[in-house]
């Protein structure tokens, strides 16, 4: 039996975040830092962290600083304050200045060393105050993850349906992968009812992709019944197949003879989203 793909539509409302903050009067001005996290490639060299006065007129002020000790990244060793005194300084009618951190890359036969953190934190003002994004991390991407070759974004097909997805990588374990937005159509419905985390075993070679079926979503149909993965071809759902190996070819990755469905049964109707056998292309 061909499985019916059901297309649901909706409205969402999507809040931008802003990085500008709120403006106030010099009484209630505060400085926060514009984002609560941040990241760049260890590659990137000299990088800049925008802390902002939220005041309606600029305030000539300064802002001390400190990194965190709960930082996995090393002063020295994987970044350098650019002004050691780790003192800000908002001046000329500036609402914005910049924390810079000049950061070391790490590369060779031990490059690896994993993603590290820079935790900063706000201390203090003498003109203004500390505001509630007292904190940021910032994130230094190591460049030499065993799995870079096969890390990023794809054009996922399976000759009906195109839509891009994303290989990343586990932040503990170096051969695993994950695919956070393998199912658009499917994350959308479940909302905040459930997620669809889908993991990947990455051979030594790298040559292989094998991801554990069934996933559960954590959703459940109003009959009580989950939301699974499971494998399928063009014509059937497979619910004893416990598994499928994505192989690697010159363009990306192929699922071979099967593909994979979300699927929950309901009183009278059978809703599904997901892919027939298909093939992934690295964009």
């Amino acid at each position: 039996m061909k499985l019916n793909r059901i297309i649901i539509a909706g409205v969402a409302l999507v809040l931008a975040a802003s990085n500008e903050l709120p403006k106030f009067a010099a009484t209630d001005a505060f400085a926060a830092f514009n984002k609560s996290a941040m990241s760049a490639s260890e590659d990137a060299g000299r990088v800049q962290i925008p802390v902002s006065i939220g005041a309606l007129e600029a305030i000539a002020t300064t802002v001390t600083y400190e990194i965190d000790t709960a930082s996995t990244a090393q002063a020295g060793v994987h970044f350098n304050l650019v002004d050691p005194s780790a003192v800000l300084t908002f001046a000329d009618g500036a609402l914005t200045a910049y924390i810079e951190l000049d950061l070391i890359p790490i590369h060779g036969e031990d490059g690896y060393t994993g993603d590290k953190k820079v935790i900063i934190n706000l201390l203090s003002s003498n003109d203004v105050k500390i505001g509630g994004e007292r904190v940021c991390e910032f994130t230094i991407n190591d460049q030499d993850h065993p799995l870079a070759a096969i890390l990023g974004k794809y054009t996922i097909t399976d000759g009906t349906v195109t839509e891009t997805t994303e290989i990343v990588k586990d932040p503990k374990d170096v051969t695993v992968v994950h695919f956070p937005d393998m199912f658009p159509g499917l994350r959308a419905w479940l909302g905040n009812s459930g997620s669809i985390d889908v993991v990947g075993q990455v051979s030594k070679d790298l040559s292989t992709i094998t991801i554990a079926l069934p996933i559960d979503s954590g959703y459940k149909y109003s009959n009580g019944q989950p939301l699974k993965i499971f494998a399928c071809d063009a014509e059937n759902i497979y619910y004893d197949v416990s598994s499928i190996t994505l192989t690697r070819t010159e363009t990306g990755f192929s699922s071979g003879e099967y593909g994979m469905w979300g699927y929950i049964v309901s009183t009278g109707a059978n809703s599904n989203w997901g892919y027939d056998p298909f093939t992934l292309t690295k964009q």
